[in-house]
């Protein structure tokens, strides 16, 4: 048996993630600072040993921001992240499994979604909605959904043609039954592994969202809308996005080598 080695990078990518849950979690334990709590005295204070990445306009301490952020941005993730697993592999099940119309139904809906921009159809979606964390959420799983459906029905199809499925049915197996113990098990690891994947790719789409005004309202520290709030101060007070920008992609690229190293581990 072949054993599997865990490289250095995927083990910082996990301690990278394991740090931000630990921030979402337990913010108190990183920071003493008050994320909402300023003063003008304290406006615009480069970083220091007081305050790590710096102050903002209204000397509010932008780690302790980006601590408290994370619940935040993570929770948003998770959201939509579990809304297009949920609703895509659904229908992914319902094409790999029901051939015919049903099929061909879905996957056009499923053509339809990919071939629109992402940013577009969930700055259309949280328009109709309305602002805010969850509603933010809610509109990037759905551009999401496309992508589980078609990793999930061909998983379905690929399954479904192993031998060991078709020894199931020649002993007698309903259709239900091997749907169930064995054609969903062993569908289901490459779309966990895209799942984790998604979980960078929603926080950089949700960013972008409280960014451009259309996710979570101030004063909640929110990672994108704290770089929105410091893009007037970029010439005079650089730590104001250069930071929270640092945090956002390095846990984006954490969330990858994770989705990578899993989806190595489940081919």
């Amino acid at each position: 048996m072949r054993r599997r080695h865990i490289r250095p990078l995927t083990l910082a990518a996990a301690a990278v993630i394991a740090l931000v849950i630990a921030w979402a979690l337990a913010p108190g334990l990183f920071t003493r600072q008050d994320p909402n709590d300023g003063g003008t005295t304290a406006a615009l204070l480069a970083p220091s040993g007081a305050h790590w990445f710096g102050t903002d306009e209204i000397g509010r301490d932008v780690f302790a921001r980006m601590v408290y952020g994370a619940s935040h941005s993570l929770l948003a993730a998770l959201i939509a992240v579990g809304v297009g697993l949920v609703v895509g592999t659904a229908l992914g099940l319902i094409a790999g499994s029901r051939r015919g119309w049903a099929e061909d139904v879905i996957m056009r809906a499923v053509d339809v979604l990919l071939s629109i921009p992402a940013l577009l159809l969930s700055l259309t979606i949280v328009i109709i909605l309305g602002f805010g964390t969850v509603n933010a959420a809610i509109a990037v799983g759905v551009t999401a959904i496309a992508q589980f459906a078609r990793l999930t029905r061909s998983q379905v199809v690929r399954v479904s043609g192993a031998p060991y499925v078709q020894a199931a049915y020649g002993s007698g197996a309903g259709y239900g039954s091997v749907l169930v113990r064995h054609i969903v098990p062993n569908s289901l690891s490459p779309v966990l592994a895209l799942a984790v994947l998604q979980i960078g790719w929603a926080i950089l789409q949700i960013s972008t969202l409280g960014f451009l005004g259309y996710g979570t309202p101030p004063p909640t520290p929110e990672w994108g809308l704290i770089i929105a709030e410091g893009r007037n101060y970029v010439a005079t007070s650089w730590w104001l996005t250069v930071f929270p920008g640092l945090i956002i992609m390095i846990v984006v690229l954490a969330t990858h080598r994770l989705g990578t190293a899993l989806r190595q581990v489940s081919a």
